[in-house]
């Protein structure tokens, strides 16, 4: 049987160490995130190859991924007034 791949998403904690592990990288960035909310202190990501992951690093692989990115993945767009061209 194959084992699952997973991201691996660390933190430190009061009473020891908090670890999630995440079957998609679009998981860990939540996980990473509600980390970084709750003031959580040396948070680390690892991808399935034990490699080191960054936020920016996981947004890249979910906009590559082809899947639609979720809405709090991508950041927010500047709101542009555009005005028709005159002639």
């Amino acid at each position: 049987m194959e084992q699952r791949r997973l991201y691996i998403v660390r933190s430190a904690a009061k009473n020891g160490i908090i670890t999630y592990k995440c079957p998609t990288a679009e998981w860990a960035l939540r996980k990473l995130r509600d980390f970084e909310a709750a003031g959580r202190q040396n948070i680390t990501v690892t991808d399935p190859d034990d490699g080191p992951l960054t936020e920016a690093d996981m947004i890249g692989i979910l906009e590559g991924s082809g899947a639609a990115p979720a809405e709090e993945t991508l950041p927010a767009a500047p709101q542009i007034a555009r005005q028709p061209a005159v002639a």
